[in-house]
């Protein structure tokens, strides 16, 4: 399922408000545009509906769901279960879908919602859920008088399921446990449901915190520590606007913020019980998820008062996506959080991530997504190893003392494999100098990098297959710069550069592969030799 916690909460939001955040995918994949909403009452906000036609086309695209709205005065005979299954047939909704279909039917005049679940998505979507969703979620946004919110809020939900079915993940029920009224989430029953009235019956789950839960959700010691009292907030069932534990620009923003207990519960069941590792850099820290790929990181921001957690940054500083392989992504900024993290964002397609976080692509429905082709799952082979260039440099530098030789290199191409034997050659010769030889793969092709060791170990490769993740533009030049390695805007692979005993660049060339590839080898030979002098 998507991202799912406080932030990913506040841009569903977003999403219903400006949904031009997701991208629209449909048109790029030869989707036909078709109308999915049928609002004969009059139900919906008419500025919204192009907006909401481009969501659920992109629905299509990433899940191969067909999801539909009926919206009617009144259904005959008040008999709204059979009325949709009805309509469900005549419309042939998921018909070429294997009757992979919703269809979310409401009769305005008894208030009465219905969710129709096709029969090959029932599995996943089971009536206690439907129910639960609709019970606990929609009738909260009915009661405030925006049945809009709280339907496309409602297919967030619905989404979130679809993504972690297609990655083969079942129902845990271990942070269900964590709840502490466990009995809400245990009340299903039925896929039909009555809308409160206008203005009555609960709303929203936003409070102002009362003196003893200020002091409960203030600043914590450590990131970590302020990250499980975001947890324990959750739970308690109230989301306190103007706790402490928010920074002043997050407080800010929740407290025009509508939640409802369902949603609240929905980011908790989705964070707790994850993994992932927190990077403290001064007064900023990133936590990313390690064990799931929809959960964006969380931003915290330390204060005099300690860590507090950062969702106007959040905001800020990711973007969601619904139709893609990948569906949140980190945006370069100019701004504290971007400087200090930098290093650590990696391109994954054409979006940045976070490296070492989980970067599974999602299997969508299409063969080929604009910027990330047909590429396949990205499970690592035996016996590679996978830096930023951040970390590549690091370890470079940690050899001073000893003479090195650097090789950046790729294996994708016909004449780099040509010339790897010269390569291989000059590495040897450069160890019998006294040389130490780090090598970096730079193979944006996922079969080569999974052929990497086997074809490392059949040149009799001096050195480990160590492939480079993708890296944001400039970054390699700057990473590299103090190590006195220089890397133009503009340049050809494999390169060399040699350092000394001192880390002083010695020699270095490039476009090994080239024609005057040779002639640069036999340079790059003879300062290898000059290093035992």
């Amino acid at each position: 399922m998507a991202a799912g916690k406080l932030r990913w909460l506040v841009r569903g939001v977003l999403l219903v408000l400006l949904l031009g955040a997701c991208m629209t995918l449909a048109e790029a994949l030869g989707f036909r545009f078709r109308h999915r909403i049928d609002d004969r009452a009059g139900l919906l906000d008419r500025r919204q509906l192009p907006y909401f036609e481009d969501y659920l086309s992109n629905i299509e695209a990433e899940s191969g769901v067909d999801v539909r709205f009926i919206f009617v005065d009144s259904v005959p005979r008040g008999l709204l279960e059979e009325f949709t299954v009805q309509r469900a047939r005549a419309l042939g909704i998921g018909r070429k879908l294997d009757r992979r279909s919703v269809l979310l039917a409401y009769d305005v005049s008894r208030r009465r919602l219905r969710i129709e679940i096709g029969p090959t998505l029932q599995g996943i979507f089971t009536d206690a859920f439907v129910g639960y969703v609709m019970r606990n979620h929609v009738r909260n946004f009915f009661a405030a008088g925006d049945p809009n919110i709280g339907l496309r809020l409602t297919l967030r939900l619905l989404q979130m399921r679809l993504r972690r079915a297609a990655m083969g993940e079942e129902y845990d029920p271990r942070p269900a446990e964590y709840i502490e009224d466990a009995a809400r989430l245990a009340s299903g029953g039925g896929a039909a449901s009555t809308m409160p009235v206008t203005g009555q019956g609960p709303s929203f789950n936003t409070a102002f915190a009362d003196p003893t839960a200020r002091q409960r959700f203030e600043p914590q010691a450590t990131a970590e520590g302020t990250f499980r009292r975001y947890l324990e907030l959750l739970r308690g069932g109230r989301l306190y606007t103007d706790a402490p534990l928010f920074t002043q620009a997050s407080q800010s923003f929740l407290a025009t913020f509508p939640a409802t207990p369902a949603y609240t519960e929905a980011i908790l069941l989705e964070e707790y019980g994850r993994a992932y590792r927190i990077l403290e850099r001064g007064d900023f820290a990133l936590l990313y998820f390690t064990d799931d790929p929809f959960i964006s990181p969380h931003l915290f921001r330390r204060g005099p008062a300690g860590w507090q957690l950062d969702i106007a940054a959040e905001l800020r500083d990711t973007r969601e996506y619904t139709g893609a392989p990948l569906t949140w992504a980190m945006l370069q900024q100019d701004d504290e959080y971007t400087r200090a993290f930098i290093d650590r964002y990696i391109l994954v397609g054409p979006l940045l991530r976070v490296a070492g976080g989980d970067n599974r692509l999602l299997p969508v429905r299409a063969r080929f997504v604009p910027g990330f082709g047909a590429r396949p799952g990205m499970d690592l082979p035996r016996g590679l190893e996978q830096l930023t260039v951040a970390e590549a440099a690091a370890r470079i530098d940690s050899a001073e003392g000893k003479p090195v030789v650097v090789l950046l290199y790729s294996i994708g191409d016909r004449a780099s494999r040509g010339a790897f034997p010269a390569i291989v050659e000059l590495l040897h010769r450069c160890e019998a100098s006294g040389a130490v030889v780090l090598a970096f793969s730079m193979d944006d092709d996922w079969n080569a990098v999974r052929e990497l060791p086997g074809f490392l170990q059949g040149a009799r490769a001096p050195f480990p297959a160590v492939h480079l993740h993708r890296w944001p533009l400039g970054q390699l030049r700057q990473a590299m710069a103090p190590l006195d390695i220089r890397i133009a805007s503009s340049w050809m692979h494999p390169l060399a550069a040699i350092r000394d005993r001192h880390g002083r660049t010695v020699a270095q060339a490039e476009g090994l592969a080239s024609e005057v590839g040779a002639t640069r080898l036999a340079e790059l030979g003879a300062a290898c030799d000059a290093l035992t002098h």
